[in-house]
């Protein structure tokens, strides 16, 4: 017996998905006929091959879904019906995940479901902002327009993430390079060093001692250091990802950060001003707007304070008067959101709102190299001076003693 599952239409021209068991394609068909359910696609998912299996595993790049919307938004725009259109996009997709999704897609919409109604299924793959413009988009008839927004957003996110990357190659290689020094010499220099502190003999400095300590610990505890290291960071991330009065207290700490916290505020404010924009332009709900972008922020502080505006939006109060209540916003934010309700021109106004800010996260990341300069300065100079003084200090010891 295999399993198969399927989508059929019922008597009331309903869509049902399930999954029955059956010893061949032919018999399941029979007896969802029998049952008066009319069968639309039927596949069998006992059997996974490993390329089954490597599809479902393998990632869907932003460029990926930005591509798809675009190109979506042309062909529905140029009157090719929806089901078509995945049908053209599925075919030259080259993602082996995306591509089946795209099938399955094709497939839900022809069996009459909407097109939201069929992302919906993949909530993985396409994000609850993605599902929400296209119901709009839907309900309004401008499904093209509304795919063209999601195209823009996504691909404004991808630039945005692009250049914090870019910004941070610089750092994060002299990081690893100090790192990766401080081990070699703590495995070949100090150990040799050490030889000649015990033969000498004496009484050695304590910053001498934790040297050596440090030393013994790579060389002769080298497992039992990773571990700890390894269960450390782990147990650091598995606290910071589950216990959220840590996570909150992280999140409050970057943001006081010097330079770091400036940079993670702009981001934040930049993304959640753009995603507002983008869902009132397409006609979604500021109520629901706002529950969508609390749900796709990651800074708890920003997410409580967008929650909080929700609420406060339900029961009569403008966006503006909620989030000036709320530090982590800039105060041209509020005064900004202020302008737009009051003309109508809420979407407008969070847009611009986006571009300022973006730009300002432009003109951080282009010169955070030389703005962590000082701090990887001071950094490299204390670890240099710990590691002088830690030898030269008994050598001088032990020379006066002789």
């Amino acid at each position: 017996m295999a399993t198969f599952s399927y989508t059929v239409r019922d008597k009331e021209q309903r869509i049902m998905t399930g999954n029955v068991e059956g010893s061949s394609k032919d018999d399941v068909v029979k007896s969802l006929l029998d049952k008066g359910l009319t069968p639309i696609t039927i596949t069998e998912t006992t059997k996974a091959s490993f390329a089954t299996l490597l599809t479902r595993v393998s990632t869907i790049p932003v460029a990926e879904k930005v591509l798809f919307s675009q190109e979506l938004a042309t062909l529905v725009n140029a009157g090719v019906p929806i089901s078509q259109s995945l049908g053209i996009l599925e075919k030259q997709t080259k993602n082996a995940r995306f591509k089946a999704t795209i099938e399955e897609l094709a497939k839900d919409v022809d069996g009459g479901l909407t097109l939201s109604g069929a992302l919906e299924k993949h909530p993985k793959v396409f994000s609850q902002l993605f599902i929400s413009m296209v119901k709009s988009g839907e309900i309004g008839g401008t499904l093209d327009e509304a795919l063209t927004r999601l195209a823009e957003q996504m691909n404004k996110d991808r630039e945005l993430n692009s250049k914090i990357r870019g910004a941070m190659i610089y750092p994060t290689v002299i990081f690893v390079g100090m790192v990766g020094a401080l081990i070699f010499m703590m495995v070949t220099i100090v150990p040799k060093l050490q030889s000649m502190f015990d033969e000498l003999g004496g009484e050695l400095p304590a910053t001498t001692k934790s040297l050596v300590f440090l030393s013994k610990a790579f060389t002769t505890y080298g497992l039992l250091t990773a571990g700890i290291f390894a269960t450390i960071f782990f147990g650091f991330r598995y606290v910071e990802k589950n216990v959220i009065p840590f996570r909150k207290l992280m999140h409050r700490f970057i943001l006081k950060i010097p330079v770091v916290g400036v940079l993670s505020t702009k981001i934040n404010v930049s993304r959640i001003t753009r995603t507002l924009g983008s869902l009132v332009s397409s006609g979604v709900g500021v109520v629901e707007a706002l529950d969508i972008v609390a749900e796709s922020t990651s800074n708890l502080l920003f997410k409580e304070a967008v929650e909080k505006a929700s609420e406060k939006v339900k029961n009569g109060s403008t966006i503006a008067e909620t989030l000036k209540n709320f530090k982590v916003f800039p105060i041209l934010v509020p005064q900004m959101i202020a302008v737009g309700e009051e003309t109508g021109s809420l979407d407008v106004i969070l847009k611009k709102v986006a571009d300022f800010y973006d730009s300002e996260v432009e003109n951080i990341t282009r010169n955070l190299t030389t703005l962590l300069e000082p701090l990887i300065m001071i950094i490299i100079g204390l670890m240099v001076g710990y590691v002088i003084v830690a030898i030269i200090t008994p050598i001088y010891t032990m020379t006066d003693m002789i």
